[in-house]
């Protein structure tokens, strides 16, 4: 019966695991591994070092095991056929369904890119993990730290103010007002990834307790999590749900 974690191999993490279901999506079945595609994704896992190469074996993510991977990822899809699926595949996989197709191809274009040009991405804590894996969060958070300091540029002193909790830093020197605050993306991450330029415009300015409560807020829901809907949660209105949080936003 397959296995995906093979030979003494780590366990597939979210974003190789969700590289493998856009190959899957593409094809509509399972690929032989001397397939083209299958080669070629591979060769970024092989060569990416999401896992450092100390820690793998010589069959570590090889066409052999890519696969089989695309094998399990359709049992996951049909348990009819009763093979061995993880259960990051099954997650995977309910996150995102067929009908979510374009989205899986988007968001793995989006990892792809991210392994070619930082082939081993930063740790990134479980509790500030987004939906879409652990790559696209490792850039996210590269960007954020790039463009903090020109959101901060942009604010005079009376605008230093937390978007989702309304905090305003105690008067000290600026460095040290300044030193509270952190920049978030104002769009979904797979959208803020994608583009190739992000303006301060985008951004938000966030006191790190908030920033880190908005990130654990995306992580626990399984969803982007906006700015809005963050003041809102903070506000006693936990229990809403997405349909009823568009409505009062439309209403208010």
């Amino acid at each position: 019966m397959p296995v995906t974690k093979g030979a003494g191999n780590p366990d597939w993490t979210w974003d190789e695991t969700l590289l493998a279901l856009d190959l899957f999506y593409r094809h509509g079945t399972p690929l032989d591994k001397h397939h083209a595609d299958i080669r070629a994704l591979s060769d970024l896992l092989r060569a990416a070092e999401i896992y450092p190469k100390e820690g793998r074996k010589d069959n570590f993510r090889n066409p052999d095991g890519v696969a089989l991977k695309t094998q399990n990822l359709q049992s996951a899809i049909n348990p009819e056929r009763r093979l061995s699926s993880s259960r990051t595949d099954r997650a995977i996989v309910s996150e995102f369904p067929l009908a979510r197709k374009s989205d899986v191809a988007e968001i793995a274009a989006l990892i792809s890119r991210e392994l070619f040009s930082h082939p081993q991405p930063e740790d990134v804590p479980d509790d500030e993990m987004f939906v879409e894996g652990q790559v696209i969060t490792a850039c996210h958070r590269r960007r954020d730290r790039r463009l903090r300091r020109r959101l901060l540029d942009k604010c005079v002193d009376n605008e230093l103010i937390c978007a989702v909790c309304d905090f305003r830093p105690p008067a000290l020197s600026r460095d040290l007002r300044e030193s509270f605050f952190e920049a978030h993306h104002l769009v979904p991450l797979a959208l803020a990834t994608g583009t190739t330029t992000t303006h301060v415009r985008d951004m938000a300015l966030l006191c790190a307790g908030c920033h880190r409560f908005l990130h654990r807020l995306i992580s626990s829901r399984k969803r982007w999590v906006g700015v809005p809907e963050a003041r809102f949660t903070i506000s006693g209105g936990m229990a809403v749900d997405s349909a009823e949080f568009a409505h009062l936003l439309t209403v208010a």
